[in-house]
């Protein structure tokens, strides 16, 4: 037994043993990634039996014709493995007239295996004597040819489809295509019959780990996505208790502050803001009146007129609420809201006075839901207002309390709630 047939045989099985291993110890990967790597190890090893077949063959008078079957067999499958490790390497890419491109190798060998069977074309490709010594004619290096321009061409393609910020998994690729190429062009021109056999198992083994890595770092990145969602789920349950207590201040405004958030989240939806601004208007609105906390509880309940005294107590409460949500680094407009939702479009609101676009637009959707759950709730000195008048009262406090292209989204949302189901959902109808 020569080294050379020693390491055509011991190298890739070993290699071959280790992946099986790899891949029993890993039985969560998708189930086609498993059966695609089942089948290239499949043609791995039946190439391997070819050429051992070949080889026992080769020292046996009177099989010619076995012997040229099988070399036939091996020119047909080595491209078709050639191709599934390839598809590997190019998986993330979708153009299916390219990747058909890649099928072209394996149909050009098939055909050059079968020219042996014509002994006018054989002379010129390959053939075996009458004492199985195998012969190449001028043509005889081609299908060697045809696989080193293939892979070349692999090396580009592959490269080229992938995400250039994945620079690890581009250099691995060159260094794959490199060693493919090199092993072929080892064994076509220089006979070296185990180097490709073992390029392509180490390169199998190669790809394979970084595959792997892959799934590592993804699950990395999954496992800290779903921490981060049950970090805000808390935050959001922990921020609905809190606007909860508030509104427990007043026995008349229960849910007034989950209320206000909904519309003010719709509202935001309405007129494109991105998903990030929906989700921090809505804490926005659950916290809006925050400062109500610094208020006595017998001014917020009171049920007949406010002395004036009172009423400027009560005005304190956004500067309050601003006061306990203006250190929360993580969402620095956080007291957006509860500062300037009592802010009027005219100017003459408070506490600041601002006007017009000096209100940040945050505050001037939160101050439109608040008015609009203001008149469609239940208060110590009224009922629910009819949706006619508060429909009414929107269209009045346009340009005076209200921003008037918020204030029409609003009657939008009103318009597509003709049975006044909103005041009590917190969402139009048809949300």
């Amino acid at each position: 037994m020569t080294y050379d047939y020693f390491a055509i045989n011991f190298f890739p099985l070993i290699g071959l043993a280790f992946m099986m291993f790899f891949l029993w110890q890993n039985s969560h990967l998708e189930k086609n990634i498993r059966n695609n790597f089942y089948i290239l190890s499949a043609l791995i090893c039946m190439e391997l039996m070819i050429y051992n077949t070949e080889l026992y063959l080769s020292t046996v008078k009177g099989y010619t014709t076995l012997v040229t079957l099988m070399t036939a067999l091996g020119y047909t499958i080595r491209p078709f493995m050639m191709y599934l490790f390839i598809s590997f390497v190019v998986r993330n890419y979708k153009n299916k007239s390219i990747k058909a491109i890649m099928v072209i190798p394996a149909l050009v060998n098939s055909v050059y295996a079968c020219t042996t069977f014509f002994p006018a074309v054989a002379k010129y490709t390959y053939f075996y004597d009458s004492n199985n010594v195998f012969h190449r004619g001028m043509m005889g290096w081609f299908p060697h040819t045809v696989m080193i321009i293939y892979l070349w061409f692999m090396i580009l393609l592959s490269v080229g489809t992938q995400d250039k910020k994945r620079k690890f998994e581009r250099v691995l690729i060159y260094e794959i295509a490199i060693m493919l190429v090199l092993g072929t062009t080892a064994e076509s021109f220089f006979g070296a019959y185990s180097v490709l056999r073992t390029a392509i198992v180490a390169s199998l083994i190669f790809y394979y780990m970084f595959f792997q890595s892959e799934i590592y770092k993804g699950e990395i990145v999954e496992k800290h996505n779903e921490q981060t969602r049950m970090s805000e789920k808390l935050t959001l349950q922990m921020v609905t208790a809190l606007a909860r207590t508030i509104d427990a201040k007043d026995s008349y405004t229960n849910g007034h502050s989950q209320r206000v958030a909904d519309y003010s989240k719709e509202i935001a939806r309405r007129l494109g803001k991105s998903e990030q601004f929906q989700h921090e208007i809505y804490y926005m609105g659950l916290l809006h009146d925050i400062g109500k906390i610094g208020i006595p509880d017998h001014i917020i309940n009171k049920e007949g007129k406010l002395t004036d005294e009172e009423f400027a107590t009560i005005k304190t409460h956004p500067e309050i609420g601003a006061d306990v949500l203006k250190d929360i680094t993580e969402m620095p407009n956080m007291y957006y809201g509860a500062r300037w939702h009592h802010e009027r479009y005219d100017g003459t609101g408070y506490p600041d006075g601002l006007k017009g676009d000096q209100i940040p637009i945050e505050a001037r959707i939160i101050a439109v839901a608040d008015a609009y759950d203001a008149m469609t709730s239940k208060r110590s000195y009224r009922d629910v207002l009819p949706q006619e008048v508060v429909h009414s009262e929107v269209v009045k406090a346009k340009r005076t309390q209200l921003d008037p292209f918020i204030a029409n989204i609003m009657l939008e949302m009103m318009d597509e709630d003709p049975d006044y189901q909103m005041k009590e959902a917190g969402s139009p109808k048809n949300e």
